[in-house]
């Protein structure tokens, strides 16, 4: 059975945020216990925090981290990648990212975490945005983008409720 892949993206640092990087860390733990992947840019922030957690889970196989990274570098991963694939297309790899993902969640965000909402939205992904986490995922937490869909990027305020959104949204 294919598992679902679970695209999180958001801020490239959390160093002075820790109780986001503790929330996001509790995310990536419970997607393992629900039997998610995990698919992230593969470097620090959210991209680290989340796969950090996921380890922490008792459901934690091999291969359940995977990395899409903007450089052909695969040793500049964070420690908690199990499967790095070096692009070498910088912020390209944004769109691969959100294209390999089933569903995606939003973790606050710059510029780059915006420009993979937009590829989620026109590859007609659900998305899911933590709207306590600031940055673009508060901004847009339910709301369009646009009129070319007729549902909204769906606000979670905690990840309990981003875990309760996927199954909803994705059965």
């Amino acid at each position: 059975m294919v598992k679902i892949q679970v695209a999180v993206i958001g801020f490239g640092d959390l160093s002075e945020n820790q109780d986001l990087s503790r929330m996001t860390e509790k995310l990536g733990q419970l997607l393992i216990d629900n039997d998610y992947r995990i698919l992230c840019g593969g470097l620090g922030g959210v991209m680290s925090s989340i796969c950090k957690g996921a380890k922490e889970s008792s459901n934690y196989k091999e291969g359940m981290t995977i990395g899409i990274i903007p450089s052909l570098d695969a040793s500049s991963t964070n420690p908690y990648i199990d499967i790095k694939i070096a692009t070498g297309i910088s912020y390209s790899r944004n769109q691969i990212i959100i294209a390999s993902s089933d569903i995606v969640i939003s973790i606050g965000g710059g510029a780059g975490t915006l420009s993979e909402l937009a590829f989620a939205w026109q590859m007609n992904k659900k998305i899911i945005s933590l709207s306590t986490s600031g940055g673009w995922s508060e901004k847009l937490a339910g709301k369009k983008l646009d009129n070319k869909r007729s549902d909204k990027i769906y606000e979670a305020k905690n990840e309990e409720e981003a875990i309760s959104l996927i199954s909803k949204l994705l059965s």
